[in-house]
């Protein structure tokens, strides 16, 4: 009788304490990060995925996910019974318990695709000035921004993988000054209100300059035919600037942008041979690209991420680290076309 005794609460009690825990604060430091890690990895998925499909000449799509809802439920029954006859006779005395624990967890994910306007905005809107600076302000190098995001400055055209027949040398010299100056902490840019107008004013600190610098400083000048004599001069959004105190950007679209680096990704010889894709040589400015997305028949076993598309894998190595840095860099991009977002918009997530 004892031994049925300790049996029955024994389990009375498990099913005690497994009810009595709470879901609701537990699931903050759990889901969080979770949820958090998937999107960002779906994230990247779609956006190799899409450069790959651009390379192949196919249809990107992108698929926003809007928002999460986690649904969690407990349900738990308890019962426990105890018998015993008179007068005390063998096998007259009896204990017994039971129970259920039930958990269910109901994830509802909203996914929202880019189409319509919303894909006009995203994709084939420019990416504004103000964006741009702004990445070089918080201490990005101006010669990878600009490279990746800006078509010409006065008139002097970026590298582009569908014009490798133009002369790109300017603008790389350019970038290239600019980049020195940057790390001697000689030229800024600032944001300036004038008649309640925010413009943007790219500023040049002369005070102080070593000869060396002074040199560079005037060699960007005559680059882009800007006055020596002044220190402040306009950025604006355009192809060739107005006067010659302005610096005119003319900056790419997302897709663009893309589409320059679907040319990075190394197809693999047989799509090749098939006429999947067309054959591509780095040349020119892009000795050293900006990006490297490799193929292969296997799934490699260290990947910073890894698609596959028509029988193939492709990845960024794990210890690439300046194409990781870079394809960071185009997520960031597309959050910068999201002009009529709030700051921080993101999934809404419910628990």
């Amino acid at each position: 009788m004892r031994r049925a005794d300790r049996w029955a609460s024994g389990i009375f009690l498990l099913v005690f304490v497994a009810g009595c825990g709470t879901l609701g604060p537990k699931t903050i430091s759990r889901d969080r990060t979770v949820y958090d890690d998937h999107i960002a990895e779906s994230w990247k998925k779609q956006m190799l995925l899409n450069i790959v499909k651009l390379r192949y000449a196919d249809l990107p799509t992108f698929l926003d996910v809007s928002s999460i809802i986690a649904q969690y439920g407990i349900e738990q029954q308890v019962n426990a019974d105890v018998a015993f006859g008179w007068p005390v006779e063998p096998g007259s005395n009896g204990a017994g318990a039971g129970g259920y624990y039930r958990y269910s967890d109901k994830p509802t994910i909203t996914y929202t695709p880019l189409s319509g306007q919303k894909f006009t905005r995203n994709l084939l809107t420019p990416i504004p000035p103000m964006g741009i600076v702004a990445m070089v302000q918080s201490g990005w190098p101006v010669d990878l921004i600009f490279s990746i995001c800006v078509k010409s400055i006065n008139g002097q055209m970026n590298y582009s993988s569908r014009d490798t027949g133009k002369k790109h040398e300017q603008f790389l010299s350019l970038i290239t000054l600019w980049r020195e100056l940057q790390d001697e902490n000689v030229v800024d840019f600032r944001t300036e209100r004038t008649e309640e107008k925010e413009s943007l004013i790219f500023l040049i600190m002369p005070d102080g300059l070593s000869p060396e610098n002074r040199a560079k400083l005037e060699s960007a000048r005559d680059i882009l035919g800007l006055k020596s004599d002044n220190n402040k001069y306009t950025v604006v959004f355009g192809k060739l600037p107005s006067n010659s105190a302005e610096i005119a950007l003319l900056t790419r679209s997302m897709m663009e942008i893309l589409i320059e680096m679907s040319f990075l990704v190394e197809a693999p010889e047989e799509h090749i041979r098939k006429k999947f894709v067309k054959e591509w040589e780095i040349s020119g400015l892009q000795e050293t690209p900006l990006m490297r997305i490799r193929s292969g028949k296997e799934r490699p076993a260290e990947a910073f991420v890894a698609i596959p598309y028509h029988g193939y894998w492709f990845w960024i190595d794990d210890g690439d680290l300046p194409t990781k840095r870079n394809f960071t860099l185009l997520m960031i991009f597309l959050s910068l076309t999201e002009t009529d977002q709030k700051a921080g918009a993101g999934p809404l997530i419910s628990i």
